[in-house]
């Protein structure tokens, strides 16, 4: 896998999506992800921003199309950053509350290392396992929080899936 496919133009990190996790390692929780959105496990399925299978939800994805177009690897690397549209992107949902900063830190340190550092971040404190931001506990050994990234945000988190 080249060390682009699961980097996003906009700054975020596809290995730690729910649907990019499921897709690689869960067959039933992605049928599941995908019945839950009135879809088929197949236009869920995502194999990471650059790779030849998007989900539905990336195919069409304005950071994409508009890096292409300027001829920019990553949106960090535009003039505009951060341009309105990917503020607006970033307040949406909580997964992307460090959004700039992670594009920052990707530009500062280079993809290998922003790799390692956002893995870390995502990552389970007891068993290492890379978790989804809306991962309250670890997929793989139950540990809560589920990474430092969900400790940071369990707030607005848990609000946003609605849970105590």
């Amino acid at each position: 896998m080249n060390e682009l496919t699961t980097t996003a133009y906009c700054g975020l990190f596809c290995e730690t999506c729910s649907v990019y996790i499921y897709s690689q390692t869960d067959e039933v929780a992605l049928e599941a992800i995908a019945a839950k959105f009135g879809m088929t496990k197949e236009q869920m399925r995502c194999n990471g921003c650059r790779s030849d299978k998007l989900s539905v939800y990336c195919e069409k994805c304005h950071f994409t199309a508009c890096a292409s177009e300027k001829g920019i690897q990553n949106c960090e690397d535009c003039s505009d950053f951060p341009c309105d549209k990917l503020k607006d992107f970033q307040k949406q949902m909580p997964h992307r509350a460090e959004l700039f900063e992670s594009a920052e830190c990707r530009k500062s340190l280079g993809i290998q290392k922003w790799k390692e550092k956002i893995t870390a971040d995502y990552s389970c404190e007891k068993c290492g396992n890379v978790n989804s931001p809306y991962f309250v506990k670890c997929v793989l050994c139950g540990n809560v929080p589920s990474s430092p990234f969900f400790d940071r945000h369990s707030a607005e988190i848990k609000k946003y899936l609605k849970i105590d």
